[in-house]
């Protein structure tokens, strides 16, 4: 009986020292999730100011258009950027996104980019996937470092511009609420922005000064930079919520195996007990 007693308690000792590193990596989770939150609204609105000027030009560029609205069509690849994340223990995030990845990617013709330790292990072993490229997978892109990121923006606008990719799609998990958030992707190259005319703009056209397709070739940098920050926000605020969300179910869990334990423990000790005084009764007994 005593050493039923004794697995118990270390076992309720375990759960209990688990339990603190959940809780301390929960309120963690939260900090974070306050911080991309508040990155990822600021981002937000400059990128949708930022697409509203786009349109404006798109709408109203030359005739043939510039190359950036249209894909490359003699080309079949296309490049994907995944956003996933460096750390673990946050859930279905990355696996979520495997499965959407796996979705809507040709592995035999198709580029990935990962962005995010987790990420590239994954494609690193997985025989599917031929063409991946690891050198934009480090914390500072995940950790919204504007240089690194100004960096990959000029890597895919240079392959778009050679013509050795059809269309450049950013993969990232898109914040619906706290507890819930999914896969989605973007096409940045293209540009996919949908302008619509205004209606006095029928009689009375705008005139831009410097050209609007000068414009587009001047802005796209900025706004590619831009688009591809506040959706790299977005995924670590799904990330720290998806961990968060993580740690409480494990606290939850914890906290009721505990009560389950407690529960055991106190029967064997009574057990226990019990079976001391029957014995020490017993003994008095035969005594006499």
């Amino acid at each position: 009986m005593s050493l039923g007693l004794t697995k118990t308690k270390r076992r309720i000792a375990s759960i209990q020292s688990t339990q603190k590193i959940t809780k301390a990596m929960g309120m963690v989770a939260t900090v974070k999730l306050k911080r991309f939150r508040d990155v990822f609204e600021a981002s937000q609105a400059y990128v949708n100011g930022l697409e509203r000027i786009m349109g404006e030009l798109f709408l109203h560029d030359e005739p043939t258009q510039t190359h950036y609205a249209k894909d490359n069509e003699e080309v079949q690849a296309t490049l994907f950027l995944v956003v996933t994340s460096s750390l673990g223990l946050c859930g279905g995030y990355n696996g979520n996104l495997y499965k959407y990845v796996e979705s809507i990617v040709d592995p035999k013709t198709d580029i990935l980019v990962p962005i995010g330790e987790k990420g590239k292990n994954h494609f690193a072993h997985d025989p599917r996937f031929k063409n991946v490229w690891n050198e934009f997978c480090d914390e500072e892109i995940s950790g919204l470092n504007a240089k690194k990121i100004n960096e990959l923006c000029r890597k895919i606008k240079a392959e778009f511009n050679e013509r050795r990719v059809r269309r450049v799609v950013l993969i990232y998990t898109r914040y619906v609420n706290s507890i819930s958030f999914v896969p989605d992707s973007k096409t940045i190259l293209p540009v996919t922005v949908t302008p619509s005319p205004r209606a006095d703009e029928a009689y009375c056209p705008p005139l831009f000064e410097p050209s609007a397709r000068e414009q587009i070739h001047e802005l796209l940098p900025h706004y590619l930079g831009a688009t591809l920050y506040e959706k790299i926000a977005e995924s670590q605020l799904c990330e720290q919520a998806s961990r968060r969300n993580a740690m409480d179910n494990a606290n939850d869990n914890a906290d009721e195996l505990l009560d389950k334990l407690t529960i055991e423990y106190n029967k064997s000790r009574q057990s226990a007990i019990t079976q001391e005084i029957i014995e020490v009764v017993s003994g008095s007994v035969n005594a006499r």
